[in-house]
């Protein structure tokens, strides 16, 4: 008879946090006991001992219990509402440090870099509270502790409550992200909805689907009913699925460390949050109208969830040529389009060449300490690659903007190709490889199918989009308004846009002109301002683009705009921040009328940057045609740059009305101008401190 063998391998893991095993010093170091039985004419035992620096991690679950299905599926979607939760709080601090802290405040510079650099370097303690709480349970109470921030963060009264709230808020979600890379799926979950990338393009699309919900406007920035009770809603919700969590008896994934190229993830989202899943930016890039590039940005946010999901299934990360393919295409789109039909190729390449690059990256090997580290280390590239971006607007700084967006772009593309390049090398090879592609794709097909419910925002947006209203009758008198709305924040540096929609409804001048209109600036919350105001207020509008595409002046009028061009000033060269005019020309049943809008230089003490911007408004444009000139010129009506206007023939015509500073008016530096062909009758400003600045509202007579 031949002899039998058999081999029988029993893996114990013990989690101190479901134990006894505790002392007054903390959490006992954990044991792992690995018993093998060998049987063949005698039994052979062997007990091996294991500290906890010779293993990758350890399962936070009991032992002999498998996660069902549907925990599954909510985990993911309570990991990913966090995701989005975190990425909307990194918004709210970052303008709260551009504007409150940088303008209302004007902390310096180098302080302001060392508030930045203190937050994110935070990031390192996530380990020890992965050691000192334990895994799956700190996980749940992170997604719980950052859905009730955010909660704060949107009921924060004052500006310094709000920076608190969100500084917490954004700590515990680097904790966060570091925990999410660190996740590993048990065996039995076979739909791979544990992988970090699934979880972090989920929630990248999550944020975009909310974000153009609302058009453009978080809700965080809002103090309407709406958002607010879908906030209530969506965290009561949220909360719900976590104590639900939390009662189950197994948890879907264990939690062991981050892989060694976790680096990328800082990067990746730096790169997210700056260009590619910021809606409003894509609208100005693209031209589309919002429903329209909203439903384009979201089937590619989708698509890259369908690889990433069909890859996690399989177990495998996606082919060299593959990673290879998306590192190039990512290196590409980082440069800025100058075309609209690139520009919308772009914005879909970016987020699937992302989503290819992440998900190669973290297939690697968990690499305990060192993939805490590098994760942490990765985080302060958000810091660097945002701010060093938008650091040319206020500083001289030596390298090109562009250099910021490529670093990041090179190291995501390096951690995507590093992996696929060294699994092709060593020609590594998976279990989930042995299961046919048909059963993979329709495991893959779960997540993205669920998902796609989101393409229904767009589709409401396209019915629901209004058009401009009808003009006003030919016997109303011509209402014109100029508002510099300090990029939609109040005197105290809290968000007002709605506040400044309230002022401009209750006036309704027939023409405005806009000053500090951010669209897609990430330091202004990524608004597009411009579109927002329009389809609420339903006026036809007109963009001038000065700093860069995305900041600058703009015109709406209720007349139609039958014309409308925008030219830079002669001496941006000498400054950091660029300026511009607008020309725009308006039908007022059969009369054309000139609107020329402007924002001069900024710093009043420095009127020789001025005094050449004006000159270029007075050659440049025709003023024999009735023209109206609408602007923050920043001068006062007895310096050389406002009577430089009035010798050409343009002036108020009225008494000094103050419009600066907000609380105690005591300088006009925002002008209404007009030619002989149109007469002042009303000139007066409206109290308010939904900007820093008044906005001034005139009556116009032909």
């Amino acid at each position: 008879m031949a002899q039998q063998t058999a081999t029988t391998d029993f893996n114990i893991t013990m989690n101190p946090s479901a134990s006894r095993f505790r002392n007054r010093g903390g959490l006992q170091n954990l044991a792992v006991i690995v018993a093998e039985f060998r049987c063949r004419d005698s039994p052979q035992v062997t007990f091996a001992w294991r500290t906890p620096s010779t293993v990758a991690g350890t399962f936070d679950n009991q032992v002999n219990r498998s996660p069902s299905p549907l925990a599954g599926f909510v985990t993911l979607l309570v990991l990913a509402l966090s995701i989005a939760q975190g990425l909307q709080l990194l918004r709210g601090l970052l303008a709260s440090l551009s504007v409150y802290l940088g303008q209302i405040r004007d902390i310096e510079s180098g302080s302001l870099a060392g508030v930045i650099l203190l937050i994110f370097l935070s990031a390192v303690a996530a380990s020890l509270v992965r050691r000192f709480i334990g895994g799956w349970q700190c996980l749940l109470i992170l997604a719980a502790t950052l859905a009730l921030l955010r909660l704060a963060d949107q009921l924060a009264p004052t500006p310094d409550a709000r920076l608190g709230v969100e500084i917490a808020g954004v700590v515990v979600w680097l904790w966060m992200l570091q925990f999410v890379a660190s996740i590993s799926p048990l065996p039995s979950a076979r739909s791979g909805v544990g992988r970090p990338a699934v979880v972090l393009l989920l929630g990248l699309t999550i944020d975009t689907a909310i974000n153009g919900a609302f058009e453009t406007l978080d809700p965080s920035f809002s103090t309407a009913l709406g958002p607010l009770l879908f906030t209530i809603l969506s965290i009561g919700a949220q909360l719900a699925m976590i104590s639900w969590l939390g009662r189950c008896h197994a948890a879907p994934f264990t939690i062991v460390s981050p892989p060694s190229l976790a680096f990328c993830i800082g990067p990746a989202l730096a790169l997210e949050a700056l260009l590619f899943q910021s809606l409003a930016r894509q609208v100005v890039l693209i031209g589309w109208e919002l429903p329209a590039t909203f439903a384009w940005l979201m089937a590619g946010n989708l698509l890259a969830i369908w690889i990433a999901a069909f890859c996690s299934v399989r177990g495998l990360s996606p082919p060299w040529w593959a990673s290879i393919a998306a590192a190039a295409a990512l290196l590409v789109s980082v440069i800025q389009p100058e075309h609209h039909a690139w520009a919308a190729i772009v914005a879909a390449a970016g987020p699937i060449a992302i989503g290819v690059l992440l998900t190669a990256a973290l297939t690697t090997k968990h690499a305990g300490g060192r993939g805490w580290i590098s994760a942490a280390t990765g985080m302060l590239a958000v810091p660097l690659v945002i701010f060093g971006w938008y650091a040319h607007y206020q500083l001289d700084v030596p390298l090109p903007q562009f250099v910021f967006v490529v670093f990041a772009a090179t190291l995501v593309a390096l951690a995507g190709c590093f992996e696929s390049l060294r699994l092709l090398v060593t020609r590594a090879r998976s279990a989930g490889q042995a299961q046919s592609v048909r059963t993979s794709w329709q495991q893959a097909a779960l997540v993205p199918a669920i998902a796609s419910v989101l393409l229904l925002l767009p589709l409401y947006h396209v019915i629901t989009w209004r058009s401009a209203d009808h003009p006003p009758a030919a016997d109303v008198p011509v209402r014109v308004a100029t508002y510099n709305i300090h990029q939609g924040f109040d005197l105290q540096g809290m968000p007002s846009l709605e506040r400044i929609l309230a002022v401009v409804e209750q006036e309704r001048p027939h023409v405005i002109a806009l000053q500090e209109v951010p669209r897609g600036w990430v330091v202004n919350g990524s608004v597009d301002a411009l579109s927002w105001l329009a389809q609420r207020l339903r006026m036809h509008s007109a963009w001038g683009p000065a700093a860069d595409p995305l900041w600058g002046n703009a015109v709406l009028s209720r007349y139609p705009i039958v014309h409308m061009e925008h030219h830079p000033m002669p001496n941006n060269h000498d400054l950091n921040l660029d300026r511009g005019y607008l020309l725009v020309t308006v039908n007022l049943h059969g009369d054309l009328v000139q609107v020329v809008a402007t924002h001069l230089h900024h710093i009043e003490s420095e009127p020789h940057h001025r005094i050449p911007q004006v000159a270029e408004l007075l050659n440049a444009v025709d003023w024999s045609r009735p023209s109206v000139l609408l602007g923050d010129l920043n001068a006062q009506p007895h310096h050389a740059e406002i009577r430089m206007l009035a010798a050409a023939g343009l002036s108020p015509r009225h008494p000094v009305v103050p419009t600066y500073p907000a609380d105690h008016p005591r300088r006009q530096i925002d002008y209404i101008m007009t030619t002989d062909a149109l007469a002042i009758v009303e000139l007066r400003s409206a109290p308010t401190d939904a900007s820093d600045h008044l906005p001034l509202f005139a009556t116009l007579v032909r």
